[in-house]
């Protein structure tokens, strides 16, 4: 059996057109719920039966908390572990596709124990149309691991692992299986996520004297929005436009950025342009 986790939080508009997607390769999902308040807990604790959800935790971390992702992620792999060893992680934004069926990966799985694989993460524009600039032309990510025993994460305040690391690590080449990854498919969204980082990141900073990276990073992951495009042989499996599905005023990382940026006086920290600020 392959087991998903999957930490959410506000994203039930996502969640709807991916979930299917998903259930090409898993067999089972835990989610870790991350105070959500747009009905994406209460639509999972509904749907439980229907997609085979085995738990929904919920973070329960307070505003005047500091969040250890690693922590959060340690629980939701400790969950799934409960039920298998084969467990994939992927967010909210991301599903796995390739030329591999859910029996091959299964079998390739129960063959290499404590094997963490990493797989080529493909970043989408469009329904044929990938990005390709700067270190989005290759780009490996760990989602896929097979564990017999249990292992610990690295702490990580922020940017942790998505699977802990066993004693082997591999690759599961393209096309054979590859992330496909949402984030780029509307510039607004994706404007708005990365500078709700460099918001987070500098309120973290200040309340909790956290170690961050800096805010080049996400003007560099960004790249001013000059991209680089490719055509894909494996279209899309969502909508392109789903991000249009939701009210950008309604979205919690947008509310949370106009909140800080009153809250703490932040001045810019460099919104591209995009009147995010």
């Amino acid at each position: 059996m392959i087991v998903q986790i999957t930490l959410i939080k506000n994203e039930l508009f996502l969640l709807k057109e991916i979930i299917p997607q998903w259930q090409k390769y898993v067999d089972a999902f835990v989610f870790m719920d991350d105070n959500s308040d747009d009905g994406t807990y209460e639509y999972l604790i509904e749907n439980k039966e229907k997609f085979n959800i085995l738990n929904v935790l919920r973070t329960n971390t307070g505003k005047d908390e500091l969040a250890i992702e690693s922590n959060i992620r340690q629980r939701l792999f400790d969950e799934a572990f409960k039920h298998s060893g084969n467990i994939i992680c992927l967010d909210t934004d991301e599903y796995l596709d390739g030329t591999m069926n859910k029996q091959e990966l299964e079998s390739i799985l129960d063959s290499n124990t404590d094997t963490l694989f990493h797989a080529q993460w493909i970043q989408y524009t469009d329904k044929n149309q990938i990005r390709v600039d700067g270190p989005w032309r290759h780009n490996l990510k760990d989602r896929i691991g097979s564990y017999r025993n249990k292992v610990s994460f690295k702490d990580a305040q922020m940017h942790s692992e998505h699977l802990p690391v066993p004693a082997k690590q591999a690759i599961i080449p393209t096309p054979a299986i590859f992330i496909a990854h949402l984030q780029w498919l509307d510039k607004k969204t994706v404007a708005i996520k990365q500078y709700f980082w460099k918001i987070t990141d500098y309120v973290n900073r200040l309340k909790f004297n956290a170690k961050t990276i800096p805010a080049s990073a996400y003007d560099a992951s960004v790249n001013n929005f000059n991209w680089e495009y490719a055509d894909i042989a494996f279209p899309l499996q969502v909508d392109p436009s789903v991000y249009s599905k939701q009210d950008i005023n309604n979205n919690y990382k947008y509310q949370f950025i106009k909140e800080k940026i009153k809250e703490f006086n932040i001045p810019n920290l460099n919104d591209w342009g995009m009147g995010i600020h």
